[in-house]
């Protein structure tokens, strides 16, 4: 029985392949003579090489497989011979196939030779290439400052769970793993508590970090009171008759830290106007700023404005269109809290759209750059059932956060600056019960900003094109242009490899990746014959950086 429905088989394929005349199946066949064929002519492999086959269908043959072709990345057949006098039968041939690293589409000829005749029936085997992302060093967008977060504030927390010198060291280190380069402070409106945050900030200082201040509070001797909601509430508010004073507070702060070595790099108007630690109205951040912020540069800052908690337009236009306060601003700060990711969502794509044309719109030209310079995720904070724990989940860390670092970068933003960085929901563990690892210790939020840290600090960004958009990537050059990198986020549930092109012979090349399960663990790369492509094999769900000197 097994044997008819062989004969069978290879009867009705016979009539099928001499009844086709296409290049997928036109091959004729002689009846009475014995003859061996590929069922097809042509047969197109993936760039990842492996195994591939093809079917052979003989009658009354004895046969052997020969290749023929210059690139030879069919590394082994099997059968290479076979076939019988007086037989038929259907054989698979199994090719073992290299990977094609190179930027140009393999081919080779297959041959099944008759061995009594000579006679040859052909089979083209095609292999692709690697998807191709291109970086482009001559395309330029933003100068990045760096990427960093807030320095614990002493009046908001207890004293055993601020930042000690060895966490400090864990994220600012310059030698270790996550290269942070911005430190935040507060501006604390008790003068006597100044001297709080001195030596961790020289500390972050000595690791090249960059160190700015920011005032939540215009304090209690300058601020009068006002029901801003008009619910009956009473908000702090700085009235214009102080202006002068705040902004000598402010320069005294700053002079006082200079005193102690620590050198402010910038100065915010104030920590969120819009909210109700000091509440401003768009127009008096204009005329504070206008009127003020040129003398508060010249204690040897920069002046950031106005720092809104969602980056509000109101807030934000109010500075831009004035000329005063806009020729007075140095950073233009804004914070994401009212959305910036999910584009689906009218509101979040018209308020992402508007913060990512502020550069291209009114700061390119002017040399002028805006930071983000405060956001937490820590969605599910308050929940018992672990499962509903956002925050301890990699999926969501880097959904939430990776993302929006991306987004922002894309988005032509300088700096990155998270909220605490020393909290359950932070870059390193604290001492709360919520904390899902040891305090002190990098959390996945603390290796997120990490990859971009080491691999964007200080250089700008450039142009890439992903090929199909898998793949979320920002690439930097820099100054020398002999440095380029790259930070990636594969989203996806599949692993993504693609052939990077470089503008240039590479000289070395390294990365790193963090999955749920490793962090910026070294990872493979190869490079190509001809020095200017670098195959990339990136993991699902992950976040890869690569560096590349040329």
């Amino acid at each position: 029985m097994k044997n008819i429905i062989k004969y069978t088989t290879i009867a009705l394929l016979s009539i099928i392949l001499y009844s086709c005349s296409d290049s997928d199946d036109g091959i004729s066949v002689d009846e009475g003579e014995g003859y061996a064929k590929f069922s097809k002519t042509e047969l197109t492999i993936t760039s990842k090489g492996g195994q591939s086959s093809a079917v052979l269908v003989w009658d009354n043959v004895e046969w052997e497989i020969e290749t023929i072709g210059e690139e030879n990345f069919i590394t082994n057949i099997s059968p290479s011979s076979g076939g019988e006098i007086g037989s038929s039968d259907l054989t698979t041939i199994s090719f073992t196939v290299s990977e094609n690293n190179s930027t140009a589409q393999g081919s080779q000829e297959v041959y099944v030779v008759n061995k009594e005749t000579g006679e040859k029936e052909k089979l083209v085997i095609t292999q692709e290439i690697y998807p191709l992302t291109v970086v482009s060093p001559s395309i330029k967008y933003q100068k990045v400052v760096g990427f960093g977060g807030m320095y614990n504030p002493a009046i908001w927390l207890s004293s055993d769970n601020l930042i000690d010198s060895d966490e400090l060291a864990t994220m600012y280190d310059p030698n270790g793993e996550l290269k942070y380069s911005i430190l935040r402070l507060m501006i604390y409106p008790d003068k006597s508590m100044w001297n709080t945050d001195v030596a961790g900030a020289l500390q972050a200082q000595s690791y090249g970090a960059v160190i700015f201040a920011c005032p939540w509070d215009c304090t209690d001797e300058l601020a009068d009171y006002i029901d801003k909601d008009g619910d009956g509430g009473s908000d702090k508010h700085l009235p214009e008759e102080n202006y002068e004073a705040y902004a000598n507070h402010l320069i005294e702060y700053v002079n006082y830290m200079k005193s102690n070595g620590v050198n402010i790099y910038a100065v915010s108007v104030q920590n969120e106007p819009d909210m109700h630690f000091t509440y401003w109205t768009p127009e008096e951040i204009a005329t504070f700023t206008a009127n003020y912020g040129a003398k508060i540069r010249e204690a040897g800052v920069k002046f950031m404005s106005p720092e809104a908690c969602g980056f509000s337009p109101e807030y934000t236009d109010a500075v831009l269109n004035s000329s005063e306060a806009f020729s007075n601003t140095d950073i233009i700060a804004g914070h994401t809290y009212q959305g910036f990711t999910d584009l689906s969502s009218s509101y979040v794509k018209g308020r992402h759209d508007y913060i990512c044309n502020i550069y291209p719109g009114w700061l390119a030209s002017t040399g002028k750059t805006w930071w983000m310079t405060e956001k937490l995720f820590q969605l599910g904070y308050d929940e018992e059932d672990l499962n509903k724990q956002e925050y301890k989940k990699w999926s969501y860390n880097l959904d939430a956060l990776g993302l929006e670092m991306h987004m922002c970068m894309e988005g032509y933003c300088s700096a990155y600056v998270y909220w605490y960085l020393k909290r359950f929901y932070g870059m390193i563990g604290d001492n709360d019960h919520r904390a899902y690892v040891a305090e002190g210790e990098v959390m996945k939020n603390g290796y997120i900003m990490g990859h971009y840290s080491a691999y964007a600090t200080g250089m700008t960004r450039i142009n890439i094109s992903v090929p199909d958009g898998s793949v979320l990537a920002t690439a930097y050059v820099d100054e020398t242009g002999d440095v380029i990198t790259v930070v990636a986020l594969n989203m996806s549930e599949n692993t993504y490899e693609t052939l990077l092109e470089i503008p240039g012979e590479v000289s070395s090349h390294s990365a790193v990746e963090t999955t749920a399960d490793y962090d910026m663990k070294n990872v493979e790369t190869s490079l190509s014959d001809d020095l200017k492509h670098i195959k990339l094999k990136i993991s699902p769900g992950s976040i890869y950086s690569i560096r590349i000197e040329l």
